[in-house]
Order: structure tokens, then sequence, then C-alpha cells
């Protein structure tokens, strides 16, 4: 969990510095909603995989796929609602999105594969 907290702290103290740059035009202006969005998810599927590891880890590869299964479902719903309010520059949005995801889901693939050595 302290880990998690670090990576979004790391990633929200450098999407601010670089909003305050000239890339500014790269980023969206709902970034923050993708952020806190993709922390939510995170949280989320974290405390899934940890009710996976309960008894041993008996249950952990299976919740672990739910986790995922619900990740996915629920970024295709948050892209789908954007769209569906006709938010302006909608290909910028759904960029940013997919590189935050990118970067979110890289972290946690490392904390599954660090976890499914020890099975």
């Amino acid at each position: 969990m302290l880990k998690m907290a670090l990576f979004y702290g790391i990633l929200g103290g450098l999407l601010y510095g670089l909003a305050q740059t000239s890339v500014l035009t790269y980023m969206h202006p709902d970034l923050k909603f993708i952020f806190v969005f993709l922390l939510f998810q995170t949280y989320l599927t974290f405390n899934l995989a940890q009710l996976g590891l309960k008894n041993e880890g008996e249950k952990f590869i299976p919740f672990q796929m739910i986790s995922l299964t619900i990740r996915f479902i629920l970024s295709v719903v948050f892209i789908g609602y954007f769209a569906y309010i006709h938010t302006p520059n909608m290909v910028l949005f759904a960029s940013n999105f997919f590189v935050l995801y990118l970067c979110s889901t890289n972290f946690e693939i490392f904390g599954l594969l660090r976890n499914l050595r020890r099975f």
C-alpha cells in the first residue's frame, strides 16, 4: 500500500510539474479526473488482490484476474462516459488516459509478478 501511495504521489507531482510548463498543450484539462479515477481504480483492485491473498493465497490468481477485468470494464465505461458528454478534444483525452492507464497498469503488473513468484 505504501508503494502504491508513493507511486501515485510521484506521478501526481510529475503531472503537476508538467502542468506548470509549456507541455500543458499536450495535457487535457480533465487530466485531474483521469488521475483520480485511476487512483480509485488501483485502490479498488489492490483491495481485491488482498482478499485473494487471504488463506495463504489460495484464491490469489482468480481474484487478480477479476480485478484486471473490473479495471478494464471501468476504464471502458469511463472513456465512454466522457465521449457521451462530448468532451472537447476527445483524442487528447483518450491519449492522456491511456498513457496514465499504462503507467498504472505497468506498476500493478510488476507487483503481480513479484507476488506470483511466491506460488
